[in-house]
C-alpha cells in the first residue's frame, strides 16, 4: 500500500513483536519457564534435613533444589546403601562410584515427582539386588517422594491459614553403612511468601515514569539507563537461577534461553539507541520491552510471592529484579509502540496541462 510506503516496515515489525510476546507468555507457562529450570519453580514448601543419626564423618545430606531432590555425599571410604520405600536396596554409593539396583520399584518411581509412572515386573523390592553403575560418585542426588509435599493441593492446614507457617510432614530415609542403619530425619514446612502488591507497585511506577521521561530532551539517556539496568539484571537472575540447580548444564541453558534472547534483544536494542536515536530504534525497543517484560518478568512473576526460590540471589534481589524488567520492559515498550509514526502519502503533483497543437495549413 503506497499509503504506508516506509513505516508500512515499522508496523509489520511492532505486529511481529505483538506475536513473539504472546508466544512468550505462552510459553514460559510450561513448566520449564524462563528461568525455572527443569520443573524447579519457586515454592512455599521447605524440605529440611533434621538430623543424621548415628552421625559419621565424611558423610552429609541434605535437600537439594527446593527439596526436589536429596543430595548424599559419602566420603567416608567405605560403601552406602539408599534404602528404598520396601526398604529394599536402592541406590549405593561408594569408592567404585554411583549404582542403582534396578530390581527396586524405587528405581522406576522416583523417575517423576508425582511418581505416576508403570513400575515393570522385574521390579521386587524382595529380589536380590542387580546393580548399575550410574556415576562416579561421591555425591548421588535422587528424587525422594518421602522428603516433599506428594499432593496437587495444598494440605488442609495450609487451606484453612495459608499466612502462618505449618508442618506440613516429617520424614525418614535409612541408609546403611557396614550392616549399620543410618537415619536420616528431617521435615517439609509450609512456609508462607510475601505479599506481591508492593513489589507490583515498584513495577508500575517505573513504567510510568519511564514513559513521561520519555518525552522530555533527557528521552535517550534514560532509555538507554534503563536498557542498562534490565540486561544487567537479566544476566544476574540468570546467573543466579543457574548456580541455585543442580540440574545439568544444557538443561539450564535450554530452560533460559527466552530470558537469554531477551538479553540479546535488549542488547540489540541498546546498540542502535545510541547509534541511531529513539525514533529510529522504535520497532526495536518496541521489540526488546516486550520480550524482556515477558520472558523475565512475568515469567517469573510467581517468584515475587514464594518464600522459596531456585536462585543463590538473596531473595530480595530476585524479586528487586522481576520488578524492574517488568516495570521497565513494559515502558520501553509503550515507549516504542507511541514513537512510531504513520507516515502520510506524498502529494501527488498534478499532471502538466496538455498543450493544444497547432497543424499548419499549408
Amino acid at each position: 500500500m503506497p499509503a504506508l510506503r516506509v513505516t508500512g516496515t515499522r508496523i509489520g515489525q511492532a505486529a511481529l513483536a505483538v506475536a513473539i510476546g504472546v508466544g512468550a507468555v505462552v510459553l514460559a507457562a510450561e513448566p520449564a519457564g524462563a528461568h525455572g529450570v527443569a520443573g524447579i519453580q519457586p515454592s512455599n514448601f521447605s524440605t529440611r534435613v533434621l538430623t543424621v543419626t548415628p552421625r559419621v564423618a565424611g558423610l552429609s545430606v541434605r535437600a537439594a533444589d527446593l527439596g526436589n531432590k536429596l543430595e548424599l555425599e559419602n566420603r567416608t571410604g567405605r560403601d552406602l546403601t539408599v534404602l528404598g520405600y520396601d526398604r529394599e536396596p536402592y541406590l549405593r554409593v561408594g569408592p567404585a562410584g554411583v549404582f542403582e539396583n534396578v530390581r527396586s520399584p524405587a528405581v522406576y518411581l522416583n523417575r517423576t515427582r508425582t511418581g505416576n509412572v508403570p513400575v515393570p515386573r522385574s521390579a521386587d523390592p524382595r529380589a536380590a539386588p542387580e546393580w548399575r553403575r550410574i556415576g562416579d560418585g561421591p555425591i548421588v542426588r535422587w528424587h525422594d517422594h518421602r522428603a516433599h509435599w506428594l499432593g496437587t493441593i495444598n494440605p488442609p492446614q495450609v487451606q484453612r491459614d495459608p499466612g502462618s507457617s505449618h508442618l506440613v510432614q516429617r520424614w525418614t530415609v535409612t541408609l546403611v553403612r557396614d550392616g549399620v542403619a543410618i537415619t536420616v530425619r528431617g521435615e517439609v514446612v509450609w512456609v508462607p511468601g510475601p505479599a506481591p502488591w508492593g513489589w507490583f507497585a515498584v513495577a508500575a511506577a517505573l513504567a510510568v515514569l519511564l514513559v513521561v521521561l520519555a518525552r522530555t530532551r533527557v528521552a535517550r539517556p534514560v532509555l538507554v539507563t534503563a536498557l542498562v539496568a534490565m540486561i544487567a539484571g537479566e544476566v544476574a537472575h540468570v546467573l543466579g537461577s543457574y548456580e541455585g540447580t543442580t540440574v545439568a548444564g544444557t538443561t539450564k541453558l535450554a530452560a533460559s534461553a527466552y530470558a537469554l534472547g531477551g538479553i540479546a534483544l535488549g542488547a540489540l536494542a541498546l546498540t542502535w539507541l545510541v547509534r541511531r536515536g529513539v525514533r529510529a530504534t522504535a520497532p526495536l525497543l518496541l521489540l526488546a520491552g516486550l520480550f524482556l517484560a515477558l520472558a523475565g518478568g512475568l515469567a517469573d512473576v510467581t517468584e515475587l510471592y514464594r518464600s522459596q526460590l531456585p536462585t543463590t540471589l538473596p531473595h530480595v534481589f530476585a524479586r528487586l529484579e522481576v520488578a524492574t524488567v517488568l516495570g521497565l520492559g513494559t515502558g520501553i515498550a509503550v515507549v516504542g509502540a507511541l514513537r512510531l509514526r504513520v507516515t502520510p502519502p506524498p502529494a501527488r503533483r498534478p499532471a502538466p496541462a496538455r498543450q493544444p497543437v497547432e497543424v499548419s495549413a499549408g
